[in-house]
């Protein structure tokens, strides 16, 4: 079926755009979602206004977004997991995990496709990520990835050195966290959702 896009489709097409697409995807997705309609004549002369409002919408969302990568740029994100005695995690950390901290820390929806991590997590250790947020516009963080009570034991350390060593306080936070117990922890499931290269599908105002 050959539609006219009205909206901006990640991985399909840009609004004002004519292209030939799967009658399953045009009539199951696109047109009840207002996303696409058939290219007849009338739409078609439609072009030229579906264009500029397109670009106004991006200019929006590239501002909007924009404050939200110079909120988060350069920034650590924590994420505590369960450890094992041979080091690595019980589970991984994924990209929908990274993606529900960074929601929670900027009050944004960020979605688990948005963060270009490549590969699950299996080790603690702090790895440099991207934030793909809209289109051009990218952050890039540092995910921490600690033994789940090691940021309160590291913080209740410092308090006791009043002002001591830091080195010092975090070794106290590791030999603390390992007297603990420690058990697998459902959150981290082996089997979790592997994260996209990229935000797919349509394209939600922020």
């Amino acid at each position: 079926m050959k539609v006219i896009f009205l909206e901006d489709v990640a991985g399909a097409a840009d609004a004002g755009e004519v292209k030939e697409v799967k009658n399953g995807f045009a009539r199951n997705y696109l047109l009840p979602k207002g996303l696409a309609a058939p290219a007849t004549p009338g739409q078609l002369q439609r072009i030229r206004a579906i264009e500029a409002a397109a670009r106004q919408k991006r200019l929006q969302f590239s501002e909007e977004w924009g404050e939200v990568a110079a909120l988060i740029e350069g920034t650590q994100v924590p994420v505590e997991v369960r450890v094992g005695p041979n080091g690595r995690l019980f589970g991984s950390v994924t990209g929908r995990h990274i993606a529900d901290r960074l929601s929670a820390a900027t009050g944004r929806s960020i979605d688990h496709r948005q963060v270009l991590l490549g590969s699950a997590i299996h080790e603690p250790g702090d790895y440099p990520v991207s934030i793909r947020l809209y289109r051009e516009v990218t952050a890039e963080v540092t995910v921490s990835v600690v033994p789940e009570g090691y940021e309160a034991a590291r913080t209740e350390a410092a308090d006791t050195e009043e002002g001591g060593d830091t080195a010092e306080a975090e070794e106290t936070a590791y030999d603390d966290y390992e007297e603990e117990d420690q058990s697998p922890d459902d959150d981290y499931e082996e089997d979790e959702d592997e994260p996209g290269d990229g935000i797919t599908g349509e394209e939600e105002e922020p």
